[in-house]
């Protein structure tokens, strides 16, 4: 009797946490699970069967195989079959292909307790049952060597899945630090692992070319190096440097060798090579495709630059053609992405040969002539049967007819994409940055800034409620970005990836409808020992403790809720001995409270320290116009919640761009006060102003207010990212409604960073004494 799969399965939107069987412990969540009695046993002589007319098929097979062998030691032997099985032998593993599968990634898994048998429609599918799979086994079966005195059983189960989205994406920016090859196939066995199926490999930038080009070796001499590196945060004045030259580059057989290690674990390159802005690199070694002719030098620090490709110049688009022949021949996916971000227009403006162009072209402005330059390139790739891509600024001044967008800047390019019928890519900053802190910035490695917690990245919904169900098919899929200004080591990389690319795999692999973060954070605790096995120098974040204040009351939290909490009060680090947290506890002065989670007596995450204000605005509430929509703090009523923010990190504080930040706190009852302080945020580097003034209003009907006091302010002069503090006394004042107006600074001065542009105001904690 030929071997038929009974799809008999309930769809399983929410596992119970109860079942702790390993079939319950699958990240990416599967689409259905079946637990089932017993458990396959993989021995020394389990023999594997692969069909003999589908050669690709050996890819899924062979890689098991090394897997099995890395962590078992079992040399197993596959063995090619050619007509349909009849009921399969003991001790056997079975890849069957399956035309009824319904989607080329899909596959049905059942472990039973004499065989394992594999269908797909695909070798694609096949092994990503190989993927989960390895996951039903012991974490010690990711080990890269034998490990001995271990059962290598997998549990009886059913499991039938599919992806959500084609497109499964990750990034890695090597332009600002470059890695080496050892890890950026380690890069892509973790891609693998979690079902993602697209690595985006970002080879230039201002900071350095990554990539040789045969036609032009000075990319390798001149543009792969930089005279040094800057120390510190891009926002720090005055900037400091390392001093030391930093080079690097891969080779086209380098590339070569990582384009084949990826197709063998079915994931595709999608090569960036940065074009008209971010160009500075390229500029260095072949001045004369800019628009002044140089000098140029590589930049040294972060940020974007004024220096393009000149759009008025024939020679720039030979040179752009000439790399993206060389680049297409060595990527065989169907995409190249041309970066179109962050292209200052000032060059373009003060050239003669761009305005030459922009006439004879007939562009409107200078947006269009980038989408010239864009719609050039879209066309020399197509010559090479590629299509283009890239970042949401390429919808300016017109979108390159069959051109892909990645939307960055929020959602709106997205949006904007698919109702105009071109599919997209979404990797919003505030939901899939990922050199973004995980922590609290004060206990993490320094950071880009902005704030993107694991729960966060989970909770991220790639498809605009806006769109109608035809627009949302445009939407392909969606992509975490890794830029690496603040990443010097692999390990780095590492630590800031993981665990958030394991919300990210669930993100666009499972169905929306099966997601649940409880769940996920049950089954995360299992698939760190995986990370584990593979040497992965994941964050621990998992395990770090949070604090919220309100009503007096200072509430504890981790994210796993079986670890123990022990805190203290009186400015020690928490022992297995201290008071172990139960509920919300109170504070009636300024208190500083230590934190950390404990399992087994053993301390897990990093150690919370929180300085609390109390005062009279202690946890009140506070309405705010206009609201800010990306600087809100991170909690509802961050401006008294009793902490103020840190000059290392934005995530913390309130912040708004060339307008006042004037809160109305209700106090709830009338109260006598003699003083309202505020703290702010003066980073001008990061275009973060001191504010021109403070004023203080009080009232009983939260109508009709009186002026209390009022005071410019004058910002001491101090280097980098610092934090201020303003009093203004207000003597025998009582009021329900405080409101304090925080003045806006206004334009940015001429020869600073950002002149011209509306400055930042970044305000935290408001106190009322």
């Amino acid at each position: 009797m030929v071997i038929r799969l009974a799809f008999l399965l309930v769809l399983l939107p929410v596992l119970s946490a109860c079942q702790t069987t390993p079939v319950r412990h699958i990240i990416p969540q599967p689409s259905r699970v079946e637990a089932r009695t017993g458990a396959f046993t993989l021995q020394a002589d389990t023999r594997i069967y692969i069909p003999a007319d589908q050669p690709d098929w050996d890819l899924p097979v062979r890689y098991f195989m090394v897997l099995a062998q890395s962590s078992t030691g079992y040399r197993l032997v596959s063995q090619p079959f050619q007509t349909a099985i009849a009921e399969p032998r003991s001790n056997s593993i079975y890849f069957l292909p399956d035309d009824k599968i319904a989607t080329v990634e899909g596959y049905t898994l059942e472990v039973r307790p004499n065989a394992i048998l594999i269908r797909a429609r695909t070798a694609a599918g096949a092994f990503y049952a190989v993927q989960t799979l390895r996951q039903l086994f012991p974490p010690a079966f990711n080990s890269p060597s034998p490990v001995g005195n271990t059962a290598w059983t997998a549990p009886a189960s059913l499991i039938e899945d599919a992806p959500r989205f084609a497109y499964r994406g990750l990034h890695l920016d090597v332009a600002r630090h470059y890695f080496p090859v050892v890890f950026v196939k380690k890069y892509i066995d973790l891609l693998a692992l979690h079902k993602l199926n697209t690595f985006h490999w970002h080879l230039t930038d201002d900071q350095g070319w990554r990539m040789e080009i045969k036609k032009y070796p000075k990319l390798q001499s001149i543009a792969a190096c930089r005279k040094e590196t800057l120390v510190g945060h891009n926002s720090d004045v005055p900037q400091i440097f390392d001093g030391k030259p930093y080079c690097g580059y891969y080779t086209q057989e380098e590339v070569k060798e990582v384009v084949e290690y990826a197709r063998r674990r079915f994931v595709t390159i999608i090569p960036e090579i940065e074009m008209p802005g971010h160009a500075q690199a390229a500029l260095t070694a072949y001045p004369e495709l800019g628009c002044t002719g140089g000098p140029y030098e590589t930049a040294t620090q972060w940020g974007v630059f004024g220096d393009v490709f000149c759009a008025g110049n024939e020679q720039t688009f030979a040179f752009l053609d000439d790399v993206l022949t060389e680049v297409c021949a060595l990527f065989p996916g169907p995409y190249v992405h041309v970066g179109g971000d962050e292209c200052p227009k000032d060059s373009w403006k003060n050239c003669p040969k761009c305005q030459k162009r922009l006439k004879e072209q007939h562009l409107a402005d200078e947006h269009a002539l980038q989408s010239y330059v864009i719609g050039r390139a879209e066309k020399m790739l197509e010559k090479h049967g590629k299509k283009l891509i890239g970042w949401d600024e390429i919808l300016e001044g017109g979108l390159a007819p069959n051109a892909t967008v990645m939307s960055w800047r929020g959602t709106e390019g997205g949006i904007a994409a698919a109702k105009q019928q071109h599919q997209v890519v979404m990797t919003p900053g505030s939901q899939v940055y990922f050199d973004y802190y995980q922590s609290d910035p004060a206990t993490e490695p320094l950071a880009i800034g902005g704030s993107l917690t694991l729960e966060k990245a989970y909770s991220y919904e790639p498809v605009p409620e806006s769109l109608s169900a035809a627009e949302a098919r445009y939407i392909i899929g969606a992509q975490a970005n890794i830029w690496t200004e603040y990443m010097p080591t692999s390990a780095q990389v590492e630590y800031m990836a993981y665990p958030r690319v394991c919300a990210l795999a669930e993100v666009v692999w499972t169905a929306k409808t099966q997601k649940n973060w409880p769940d996920f954070a049950r089954r995360l605790q299992t698939h760190f020992g995986r990370l584990d096995a593979l040497g992965v120098g994941y964050a621990k974040s998992f395990y770090d403790v949070t604090a919220s204040f309100s009503n007096g009351k200072v509430q504890l939290k981790t994210l796993d809720p079986e670890v123990k909490i022990r805190y203290t009060t009186n400015g020690q680090v928490p022992t297995s001995g201290s008071a172990g947290y139960s509920e919300p506890f109170s504070i009636s002065k300024n208190t500083t409270v230590k934190a950390v989670a404990f399992a087994d007596g053993k301390p897990l995450g990093k150690t919370l320290t929180v300085e609390y204000l109390v005062h009279k605005a202690s946890g009140k509430p506070y309405t705010l116009a206009p609201a800010p929509d990306k600087y809100n703090g991170g909690e509802t009523y961050a401006l008294t919640n009793g902490i103020t923010g840190s000059s290392k990190g934005f995530g913390s504080w309130v912040g708004l761009v060339n307008q006042d930040i004037d809160p109305v706190i209700d106090l709830g009852v009338p109260t006598v006060f003699s003083r309202v302080t505020f703290h702010y945020l003066d980073a001008q580097g990061a275009w973060i102003y001191p504010p021109r003034g403070v004023e203080v209003h009080g009232s009983m009907d939260g109508q009709n207010f009186t002026l209390l006091q009022k005071q410019p302010i004058t910002a001491p002069v101090k280097s980098g990212s610092h934090v201020e503090t303003v009093s203004s006394e207000t003597p025998n004042a009582k009021a329900r409604y405080v409101k304090v107006v925080v003045q806006k600074f206004g334009v940015i001065p001429k020869g600073a960073e950002g002149e011209g542009e509306g400055a930042w105001i970044f305000v935290d904690e408001i106190m009322v004494e």
